[in-house]
Order: structure tokens, then sequence, then C-alpha cells
């Protein structure tokens, strides 16, 4: 959104300067203007659909049997929340009827109590703007320009054709780039709208090599050579050396251009799980993060000290043995004056923030971006326990609410995403969708290796692929013919006789293109050799990369060894040190020389550095003591 206000504030000056917004925040502006309901959060929905989700009562066979599973809860939950967002007509499989009438009960239960799932909003909307006497209230634009369009689903598109009745509607496209809608639905989107005029811009040639590489990614056609940027394939021996091969590359880049950690990003193609690796790498490595995918929530050590806060008293209230602590670092007397003092559960959380040095201790042993993130999932907590205790069918009690504190912190990281974040400072780290139309001079797209990229399609965990396939009303492109995967992709990556295969590949290659697009300097496709497991299974290059090598000329291989990240200082620090060691025990066997003045003058340089280094310094010196220690026996690993 930052992208379209930076283009259109010039173009109308003055009061007219245009409103940019997702139809999502403006479906929640149409709501809150006329009812007073309140929409739930992804976290608090999640807790309440398990809450509803443990008394049903189910009439498949199949589900009876799947609800012994510990993951059927979630994958169940996953379903009703992708089909809520899509309004998807699930009226021909037995097992999705049931499904759709649990999403009408659980829908119905939350209106009882005042509360919508941010996926009614759309369809809430609708209801409004089709309502005369609401109209007036909830509409007050002259106009509608609608970006991004090959992305909106059927239920966004409905929700415009609602908003824009009467006014005048503009559509953007950009061709061959859908990765969102053709999830859902196959062709082009202009095949499901009727628009009185269209008109199309031709293609300009693409403006630099990571241009010119997605244009080749997302339509099979070579480009010329721009002769501006660069794309460059950078290997590592496994998956997560290559986190240390990227990190070392962006303090390069900054050490050489002066370029800041907002100028970079990384886009990864796992979903939330591989943006949680990308972030916990980098951070490891000293790079700053930020995201619009993943809160932090799951790994925030503020987050496990309440947690802890919140045991201690759910303990101490059922009359259970309090768990154990370390008293240097948690005030048991000041828990018990807390609790002597305070009624609700948010009064108590806030005042131990204060009192016991939460915010003081976020503040100065985080970055400041790092702390902006940990004061923000506080405040999460916070209204967690606001919720509970607002809520009048849920019991306001510590048991209760560190069940539901657990269940977020548990699920975290694969599944709570943020419709928008405010972002500042750090190296960009989100799924290749959620980069698309943004820009960062430099852009590293991780695991381009042919288990990712294409991968295996994935639908859902709740049914076997094949009888996926075999549901025509599955929320989601499960039945394609050969003919819909040609009328949706330009690109032929595939001889595979099955064509939802053959549509999965061409997707995967067609995000890959995004994730390209978004360079404006340089782009870097990330690989390694073999898999980090017992087996060390060696794995092969992206069938796509391995194409783009042989059409592209200017794609190149990288080759820099030098040590720039925190990360891989430390390693090579310590590694430096049991190789010292290691040759100073040879010669007690072989018959060799080491010389002790090299070895004196690289441990003393390596110990003035730590004395420039403060805090982090000491505690590398006390790790190169332990390797000492451990090295000439007088420790050993238990």
């Amino acid at each position: 959104m930052d992208s379209f206000e930076e283009v259109l504030e010039p173009e109308v000056p003055g009061a007219g300067v245009p409103r940019v917004s997702s139809l999502v925040v403006h479906a929640t502006d149409v709501v809150n203007a006329v009812t007073d309901e309140v929409i739930l959060s992804d976290m608090l929905r999640r807790e309440l659909v398990h809450r509803f989700l443990a008394d049903k009562e189910w009439e498949s066979e199949y589900f009876e049997t799947a609800a012994e599973l510990d993951s059927f809860a979630g994958d169940v939950a996953q379903l009703m929340e992708t089909a809520t967002w899509q309004s998807a007509a699930l009226d021909t499989t037995p097992e999705l009827i049931e499904i759709d009438e649990t999403i009408a009960e659980f829908q119905a239960w939350l209106a009882d109590h005042g509360h919508i799932e941010r996926g009614q909003l759309l369809s809430t909307a609708i209801e409004q703007l089709t309502d005369p006497e609401q109209r007036d209230v909830a509409v007050d634009v002259d106009a509608v320009l609608a970006v991004e369009f090959e992305e909106f689903f059927p239920l966004d598109r409905q929700y415009l054709s609602a908003l824009t009745t009467d006014l005048e509607l503009v559509c953007v496209r950009e061709r061959a780039s859908s990765v969102r809608r053709t999830g859902v639905e196959t062709g082009p989107v202009t095949d499901y709208v009727s628009l009185t005029d269209s008109g199309s811009e031709a293609e300009a040639s693409p403006a630099s090599r990571p241009a010119a590489t997605a244009r080749y990614l997302s339509t099979g056609d070579v480009p010329d050579d721009p002769e501006n940027g660069a794309v460059t394939v950078m290997s590592a021996e496994s998956g997560d050396e290559q986190f240390d091969r990227i990190a070392d590359e962006i303090e390069r880049l900054r050490e050489v251009h002066g370029w800041q950690y907002d100028s970079f990003a990384v886009a990864t193609g796992h979903g939330t799980d591989g943006v949680s690796d990308a972030i916990r790498a980098l951070t490891q490595a000293g790079i700053p993060t930020e995201s619009t995918t993943v809160t932090g929530f799951g790994d925030d050590p503020a987050i496990r000290e309440l947690l802890e806060v919140t045991r201690y008293y759910a303990a101490e209230s059922e009359g259970e043995e309090t768990p154990s602590v370390d008293e240097s670092e948690f005030d048991t007397a000041l828990l018990s004056t807390i609790r002597a003092e305070e009624d609700s559960l948010a009064d108590v959380l806030r005042r131990w923030a204060t009192a016991s040095g939460l915010k003081d201790r976020i503040a100065t042993r985080a970055s400041p971006l790092d702390a902006r993130s940990q004061f923000g999932n506080v405040r999460r907590v916070f209204s967690m326990a606001k919720f509970i205790e607002d809520t009048e069918f849920i019991e306001a009690s510590w048991p209760v609410f560190v069940e539901m504190l657990e269940r977020a912190h548990e699920h975290a990281e694969s599944e709570t995403r943020t419709s928008a974040t405010d972002l500042d400072g750090g190296v960009r780290v989100d799924r290749l969708e959620s980069l698309k139309n943004g820009s960062w001079r430099a852009v590293f797209v991780p695991d381009v290796v042919d288990q990712a990229f294409p991968g295996e399609p994935f639908l859902t965990r709740l049914f076997p692929q094949d009888r996926v396939v075999e549901m025509p009303d599955f929320p989601g492109v499960t039945d394609v013919t050969g003919s819909e995967v040609a009328a949706t992709f330009q690109t032929q990556s595939t001889a595979s006789s099955d064509p939802l295969m053959q549509y999965h590949v061409e997707q995967s290659r067609r995000r890959l293109a995004v994730g390209a697009n978004a360079a404006s300097e340089r782009l870097y496709f990330c690989l390694y050799d073999h898999e980090s497991s017992a087996l060390d299974e060696k794995v092969q290059p992206s069938r796509f990369l391995t194409d783009a090598y042989r059409q592209l000329p200017w794609i190149q291989d990288e080759s820099d060894d030098e040590i720039r990240s925190e990360r891989r200082a430390e390693e090579f620090v310590l590694s430096r040190i049991d190789r010292a060691l290691a040759d100073v025990r040879r010669t007690q066997s072989l018959e060799m020389t080491v010389s002790l003045d090299d070895l004196s003058g690289d441990i003393g340089e390596i110990h003035r550095v730590l004395d420039e280094s403060g805090e982090r310094g000491e505690a590398m010196r006390e790790a190169l003591q332990a390797r000492v220690d451990f090295g000439a026996g007088r420790v050993r690993r238990e």
C-alpha cells in the first residue's frame, strides 16, 4: 500500500489525495460504521473455534474417526477459515457439506455473543452496501481504482461490485502474475468479469536483469540483456549454511554500498514455517528482521516470561504445587503481592510487567526493532486477558487463561498472520506472495531446489491428496484440464500427463517470478547440496533455475568467502580454537611441529577484538574458555 500511495499522491494534489487501503480494511470500516459486533483477531478466533469444536459431534464416519487425531481440530479450523474467506459453496461432497454446516453453526454461535470472524467481513459488508439505508453511512468515495485486480477472489469481485454500484470503477491488472487467485480458480480474471471498456499497455523492456529474469520465469520469453543489475546463484552445503551466506552477503553489500537493512528482502516459498526459519537464522547471525507474516509470538522471551507467570498463578489457584523457578530471576514474593492487590487477570499481568522490570528488560536487552515487536506481543497478551474477562461464556480464571496462552504460543509460528504490520528498519522476511509489487535493492530467494520449487502440491492435511482431487466443491483448484492449464499459464515447465501436477508446477514457477520481480538491483537464488538429515540426502537445483541458467547468460555463480556477519565470525573464532587444540594434540602422536608463536598471535588478536566488542565479546570469551577446557579434558559433555 505504501508503494501505491507514493505513486498516487503527486497525481492528485491537495485535499483529493487518494486513500489507499486493502479490501479487508475497507470492509472493516464499513462493518464498524453500521454494527457494534466485535471483529475477532486471528488469535482469538483460533481460541473460540477450538472451544466450539471441542463439543462437536460429527455425523461423518470419516470425521468421527479422524477427530481422535491431535491435529484434527486445527485442520478443520483451517479449512473452515479458508471456506469462509472465499464464501465457498460446499454443497456436493458429504464431508464438505458437514463442514459448511459447521461453519454456519460456528458463526451463529459467534453472533449470539456479539462476535464475527475476519473471514466474514466481506460478506457482512456486502449486506450493508446493498442496503439503501446503510449504504449512505458506509460509502463516502466518488470513484474506485482497483489495483492488483488479477488477484481478486470471486468474493472480492462481488464486494467491489456492491461498493461501486453507482460509482466509476477502474480495474488494473498485471498479466501473467496471479498467484493468489489462481489457487482458487483457473484462467485470467477477465474471464469472470464484464467491463464496459478495456485496454492494455504494451509491455516495456525489462529495466534490469532481475526484472528480465522475472519476465522469463513468468512468460517463457527470453528478453534482451538489460545490462543493469545482477542475478546470482548462491550455493551452500546445507540448508542452514545458505542463511549464513545470505547474512554475509547482506553485510558485504552494506559495507560496500552503504545500504540499510531495509534495502534487503528474503522471499521464502514454504509458507509461515519457512518465514520463521529464515527469521530465526538471520537473527542468530546478527541481522535484524521484520515481517508481515509472523509476529514472533512463539519464540519471544517476553511471552515466555508471561507464560511462566500465568502457569504459576494457575497452579496456585488450583491448589497445586507451583512450577519451580529461578528465584534470582523470578520474584515469587512479588507475584504473591500483586495477586493480593489486583483482581483482574489483565491488571495482574500489567502490574507484573511494570513492577518486575519486564518492560525495562525488553528495552535494554533487545534492539529497537526487536523491542518494538516484543512490546506488541506483550500487548496481545494483555488483550487476550481482557477478552476473557469481557466474554461471559469463558471462565475468567488463571487455569483457563493459561490454556489459551499456551495454545496461542504453541501455534504462533505456523498459523499466526497479521493483516497489516508497521515495518521499520529490518531485513524484510516474508512469503513470495507477500512481496508482490514491492521493491528492494537486493532480494534473496532461499531453498531454490526441486523439493521446494516446484515441490509437491498441497491442499489440506484433513483429507488424503487422492481424495481431495475428487472433491469438485473443495475451496481450491482440484479438478483441472490441460486446456485450463494452458489458459492460466504461458509457460510449459513439465511434461507431466497429470493436469493438476502440471498446474501446480507452473504456479510454483510463477511464484518464483513474483519473488524475482521484487529485486530492483540484485537478485540471489540460494540453494544447497544436502538435506540436514541423518541420511544427508543430495538435493537437486530447481528445474526452473537449471532452465533459466541455460537460457539467460547474465545469471552468474557467487564466490565470496569473506567473513562479514557476527554469526560467521563467531563460528570461525570457535573453529580456530578447535583446530589449534587439535594441532597441539596431534604433535603427541605424529611427527609434526606446531608454531606456538603463530597460535599465540592468533589468540591474542582474537582477544583484542573481543575487548572491543563489549558484552558480546565477554560472552564469546566465555565460550572460547569453555572450548579450551573441553579440549583439555577439564570438563566433559554429559
